[in-house]
């Protein structure tokens, strides 16, 4: 282990700064600049240690952090450590300047592979708002980043492509996490790219993509630069206030384009404020964005929460057996919207039909009009059941449900339940009036019920939408086969179980 500690701008007043005539190799010696600890990095042996000191604030001035020792079982890491004498949590500060990167996951040249890095409980921040906190380029993988503050950059976190891979690479990045962290004020993206088994998990995303509306995100999955990325995820993250331009949203909180095979978008919470989104703020959007070829299959999108969105909560296209359950969307800004959409917007004729669009026991509450759920327009063998929706409306148009395909594309419609009965002109489905009309047009939602789900209430954040008491038509009135086998919290539902998001 090395041990680096210099004391810049916004370093702890305790803060004591090292020699890089020393040896590093304790405390009481340390260096003292990151460029010091930069060139210690890319000599480590396998599992060797960097360590800056807490309280510390260093100035970046080379960029490249590359070593071919490193192991994914024997990680090389850049961490924090306390030299005593200042605040225990003041993370050590690391400042870029002139649009720099601070840590470049690069070798030069073609491809080399290179694996097992780990940077954590580090600040960093960009003086002038430019470069990007964490590049990985040219075949990297098993990096975690964890427990960083990343603020002020152009990106986050950008998991780029690679030039042509030499022998012993395939030319991937891979298995690039970052978890436990805050990105926040980044002009264009927090996160970009998309690599086979890369993604974030509980972590801040606050105010990125300001730069530009409808092309920045906080979280922007890209397709992987070798084909389909399989297995990326977005856990646990809370996404907040994304390309507020001139302070209002302005485009999709967490977006994937490209190719994906296994994507996980769950349990995160996606939220702006009433009045500070425009339209185009959705919240996840899993589609087409390129003029080539895209599919997105056996994609989950589980267990979100998403409120006060732009005029689409939840879309998808090109998308063929995909999962949508267990999210709970809340609409409240002053126009209408589409809770969930599948498709969310045409696909081009080269992408990937969508086909087996599940959607199921999602709670949606909207105080204004549009729709519920839309799933049709491309596609069989769509299933839509055990939602429970409410509006609240009363001035707008409403439908519960859009099927705007033939019957025949519709493996399951039933056991849904719908309060649109505040709402004028509101109907079941788009263009077919109420429930008993479409019931007796179509012979789906049998089971299905227009209905007060008797909600204890529908103040928040946070909110829980359990059914009320046992007396809520929500209880027990679920599909009994084809409901999801655990509900929002991962409670196992029963053998009857109840509709909506919450098991009773």
């Amino acid at each position: 282990m090395f041990y680096f500690c210099d004391c810049g701008a916004g370093a702890d007043p305790g803060c004591v700064p090292g020699d890089d005539g020393a040896d590093g190799a304790a405390p009481t010696s340390a260096r003292r600049t990151f460029e010091a600890a930069r060139s210690a990095f890319n000599a480590l042996p396998a599992g060797g240690t960097v360590a800056l000191c807490r309280g510390g604030a260093f100035t970046v001035s080379g960029t490249r952090w590359s070593n071919p020792s490193c192991r994914a079982d024997d990680r090389c890491v850049v961490r924090d450590y306390d030299p005593g004498g200042v605040d225990p949590d003041a993370r050590p500060l690391v400042r870029a300047l002139n649009g720099s990167h601070v840590f470049s996951l690069e070798d030069g040249g073609d491809a080399n592979h290179e694996e097992g890095y780990v940077i954590a409980n580090l600040r960093l921040t960009s003086v002038d708002g430019g470069g990007w906190a964490v590049f990985a380029y040219n075949d990297v993988d098993d990096v975690r980043l964890c427990h960083l503050d990343i603020d002020g950059f152009g990106i986050g976190v950008h998991a780029a492509g690679s030039n042509p891979p030499e022998a012993d690479s395939d030319g991937e990045n891979e298995n690039i996490v970052l978890e436990h962290s805050r990105v926040t004020n980044c002009a264009d993206q927090g996160w970009l790219g998309g690599c086979s088994g890369c993604g974030v998990r509980y972590s801040v995303f606050d105010n990125n993509g300001f730069a530009r509306a409808v092309f920045n995100h906080n979280i922007y999955f890209s397709g992987s630069n070798v084909g389909v990325a399989h297995g990326m995820f977005a856990i646990g993250n809370d996404l907040y206030r994304s390309a507020a331009v001139d302070g209002v949203c302005a485009g999709t909180s967490l977006v994937a384009h490209g190719n994906h095979d296994g994507l996980l978008i769950e349990d995160n919470f996606v939220h702006e404020d009433v009045g500070a989104a425009g339209q185009g703020c959705w919240g996840i959007a899993v589609d087409t964005g390129y003029a080539s070829a895209e599919s997105f299959v056996n994609v989950t999108i589980r267990g979100n929460v998403v409120a006060d969105v732009g005029n689409l909560a939840i879309g998808v296209n090109a998308c063929s057996s995909c999962l949508i359950e267990n999210n709970l969307i809340i609409s409240r800004q002053p126009y209408g919207a589409r809770a969930i959409a599948a498709p969310d917007r045409p696909r081009e004729a080269n992408d990937l039909p969508m086909n087996a669009v599940t959607v199921r026991n999602n709670t949606v509450v909207s105080v204004t009009g549009g729709t519920g759920i839309a799933v049709g327009g491309d596609g069989t063998g769509h299933i839509v059941v055990s939602n429970a929706i409410v509006t609240e409306d009363t001035a707008s148009a409403w439908n519960c449900l859009q099927l705007d395909l033939p019957a025949s594309a519709y493996a399951a419609v039933d056991n849904n339940l719908c309060d649109y009965s505040t709402a004028p002109g509101g109907e079941w489905v788009d263009g077919h009036g109420d429930l008993a009309s479409w019931q007796a047009a179509s012979g789906f939602d049998a089971a299905s019920l227009a209905a007060d789900p008797g909600y204890p209430s529908l103040q928040g954040p946070p909110w829980a939408l359990p059914p009320g008491s046992a007396a809520s038509p929500l209880v027990d009135h679920g599909h009994p086969t084809l409901s999801a086998p655990t509900d929002i919290h991962g409670a196992p539902r029963d053998a009857a179980p109840d509709i909506g998001a919450w098991e009773r």
